[in-house]
């Protein structure tokens, strides 16, 4: 996997800066949720454009339909997926109220209400680390299956999306990694440029919010070439006389 390659191609479009700034305003007004999507669905079609081995993988902001029902898929998928912690959790509330409701009905004493409901968020946490750990693998292979075959209903075959995992383990432990590693370095520069007084704070406040676009652009070039490198044919080949 080229790494260095996801940091510096999109300096290679002439049109980087427009797109860039386009994706900087669409994430600021991300908590519309519909833009959200839009950024998504753009972290979707750079994947798509590295797989299919296109000169500049960055996409232009004109087919804001595809974007949408791109991102829009991949959150629907994720939300998904999700599902069983989230069923969890309600148990967990559920078990609580009981508690709760049994400490009154009953002579059971508070200290082992209490030892039950810590018993309960504790089993809730160990199950969420867990969940969230295959999650961190589990969340490319997704983009990366909906982009080689070109529709949703793949994501839900399941068999595929864990052998996207156990055959790319490596390369999805960078392409999860990366990103974090990205915002840590972010994040330690704008602290010190906060120590600077007016401009520092000013261009803090920019890398913040450029931050957002250049890892979408970054993100989906590591799962673009996850994705070219198992190869994959674009949906208009696919369904071709």
């Amino acid at each position: 996997m080229d790494v260095a390659k996801a940091f510096t191609y999109f300096a290679e479009d002439e049109r980087w800066m427009g797109k860039l700034v386009i994706g900087v305003l669409v994430s600021l007004v991300s908590i519309l949720i519909l833009p959200g999507f839009l950024l998504s669905g753009y972290m979707v079609g750079i994947t798509r454009n590295v797989m299919n081995g296109e000169k500049r993988p960055l996409p232009e902001w004109e087919d804001l339909g595809t974007l949408f029902m791109d991102g829009l898929s991949i959150i629907v998928v994720s939300i998904v997926y999700t599902l069983p912690f989230w069923l969890i959790t309600c148990i967990a509330f559920a078990t609580t109220i009981g508690f709760g409701g049994l400490s009154e009905a009953t002579q059971i004493s508070d200290d082992a209400v209490a030892a039950g409901i810590l018993a309960t968020w504790g089993l809730v946490s160990c199950l969420f680390l867990i969940f969230m750990l295959a999650f961190f693998f589990i969340s490319p292979a997704i983009v990366i299956q909906y982009v080689r075959e070109g529709n949703i209903g793949a994501c839900f075959r399941f068999g595929e999306v864990l052998a996207i995992v156990r055959d790319n383990f490596a390369d999805i432990l960078i392409a999860g990694l990366t990103p974090f590693a990205v915002s840590f370095v972010f994040s330690m520069v704008i602290s010190a440029l906060n120590l600077i007084i007016c401009v520092g704070t000013v261009l803090g406040i920019l890398l913040s919010i450029a931050m957002g676009p250049y890892l979408t652009a970054v993100t989906g070039h590591l799962y673009g070439q996850i994705a070219g490198k198992i190869g994959g044919t674009p949906p208009a080949e696919k369904f071709a006389l």
